[in-house]
């Protein structure tokens, strides 16, 4: 073996390949009566490395795509295995925004429970939290962020 094909070799070894998440998979994820269980299933303790931070053609994050959709499932299965919960799309929204302007709270929460902010703002000058329009909605948000900060302060 010539000293170019080592090295070729030793660096496929040294960086693995990455794949996409799935976006259709995120999209069908949603869709009733579909069962995606054990995709998701193999996709979460599989060996494959995934690019879970990657833009899509739109310039969207996967995490946001599952955000605006509605799938909670993807969204935790993104976050373990490593999505930057507070990372911007082209647009300057975050999996956040999408989450609040589609009215998922329970998406919202756990964004927040993983460093999800709700003051972060979009190219727009639009702060996540500007989406929800209930005022007692907007305060219980708040205070769980700032439960979330603090516990993540104490860690």
């Amino acid at each position: 073996m010539d000293e170019q094909t080592r090295r070729r070799k030793k660096s496929a070894i040294e960086q693995p390949l990455l794949y996409r998440f799935p976006e259709d998979l995120i999209v069908r994820e949603t869709v009733p009566g579909q069962d995606t269980s054990q995709e998701l299933e193999d996709i979460l303790h599989s060996k494959i490395k995934f690019d879970v931070n990657y833009y899509n053609d739109y310039g969207h994050t996967a995490l946001g795509t599952s955000a605006f959709v509605g799938s909670l499932k993807c969204c935790q299965i993104l976050v373990h295995l490593g999505a930057e919960v507070t990372k911007k799309d082209a647009d300057g929204w975050t999996a956040l925004h999408y989450a609040l302007a589609r009215g998922y709270l329970d998406i919202a929460r756990y964004l927040i429970l993983n460093g999800g902010n709700l003051f972060s703002v979009n190219s727009d000058g639009e702060r996540a939290l500007d989406f929800v329009d209930d005022e007692e909605i907007k305060l219980s948000l708040s205070k769980y962020q700032e439960q979330c900060s603090q516990t993540r302060a104490e860690l």
